[in-house]
C-alpha cells in the first residue's frame, strides 16, 4: 500500500501591518513565536511548508531551518498583506494557503495538507495525522462548532481539491469587520463538500496547542486535567456524530 504523503502547512504573518482585531501584533514578538514553534515542528516526521505573507525579513527563520533539517522544510514568502485591513487576518490566511498550494513542491506531491497557524505547535499532531493514513477516503478533517456554523481553523486537514473547489470560493465573503470570518467560510465550504458526497470527519482527539492567540494575546496552554476534560467531551461528540 502506498504511504500517505502529508505536508504540514505553517502559515505566517510576522508583521500584520495594522490588520483589525489583532492584539499580539508586535513583529518582534511574533517572529519569536514562529521561531519557537518551528524548532518543535522540525522534530516531527512531516514535510513542512512555512509560508510567510508580510515580506518581513526572515533571515532568522531561514537560519533555524538550516540548523535543523533544511531538506524537510520549504520556505515560501510573498507580499500578501495588500488588502483592506478591515478584512482581517482570516482573509490573509486564505491567501497564504492559496499561495502555498500554487507554489509548494511538497504540497504538489502530497495526499493531504495539515494546515496550522505557524505560531502554534500541536503536541499530539502525529496522533491526529495517523487517521489520514488509515482512511484514504477522508476529504476534510476539522472540528465544527456552534451548530455547524463555525470550523476550528487552528488545525485542520484536507485534500488539495477541497481548497480549490470549495474553500477558495468563499474568499470574497471573508470580512472580519462584518462578522464573517475564515472559520465561517471553512464551515460552509465543508458542508457544501459533504453535500456533494465527500467524506468529513472531526479530529480524532482534542489538539494540544502550544502558543499564543494572536487575536487575544493569551496562551493556549492548559492543565492536563482541563485537557482531559475537554478530551472526554470531544470523544463524546465524535461518538454521537458517528451514531448519527
Amino acid at each position: 500500500m502506498k504511504k500517505t504523503n502529508i505536508s504540514v502547512l505553517l502559515t505566517a504573518t510576522i508583521d500584520p501591518k495594522g490588520v483589525v482585531f489583532m492584539k499580539r501584533s508586535d513583529p518582534l514578538i511574533r517572529e519569536m513565536d514562529y521561531i519557537t514553534a518551528l524548532k518543535k515542528w522540525m522534530l516531527t516526521p512531516f514535510h513542512l511548508v512555512f509560508c510567510e505573507n508580510s515580506n518581513y525579513k526572515i533571515d532568522k527563520i531561514r537560519k533555524v531551518s538550516e540548523e535543523y533539517r533544511a531538506q524537510k522544510i520549504e520556505i515560501l514568502q510573498f507580499d500578501g498583506q495588500i488588502f483592506p485591513r478591515e478584512f482581517g487576518k482570516g482573509y490573509g490566511e486564505l491567501l497564504s494557503t492559496k499561495y502555498a498550494i500554487q507554489h509548494s513542491r511538497f504540497i504538489r506531491h502530497s495526499d493531504y495538507i495539515i494546515k496550522v497557524n505557524g505560531r502554534y505547535f500541536i503536541k499530539n499532531i502525529e496522533k491526529i495525522a495517523s487517521l489520514l493514513s488509515k482512511d484514504k477516503d477522508i476529504y476534510v478533517m476539522v472540528d465544527l462548532k456552534r451548530n455547524l456554523t463555525i470550523a476550528d481553523s487552528r488545525v485542520f486537514a484536507f485534500k488539495t481539491s477541497f481548497f480549490l473547489d470549495y474553500l477558495s470560493k468563499f474568499q470574497d465573503l471573508i470580512n472580519d469587520s462584518k462578522g464573517f470570518y475564515f472559520e465561517h467560510a471553512l464551515a460552509r465550504a465543508l458542508l457544501r463538500a459533504v453535500s456533494d458526497g465527500h467524506k468529513w470527519i472531526p479530529l480524532p482527539t482534542k489538539p494540544i496547542i502550544v502558543g499564543y492567540s494572536g487575536t487575544f494575546d493569551i496562551s493556549y496552554r492548559v492543565s492536563k486535567i482541563r485537557w482531559l476534560a475537554g478530551e472526554i467531551i470531544h470523544r463524546v461528540k465524535n461518538y454521537l456524530l458517528e451514531r448519527y
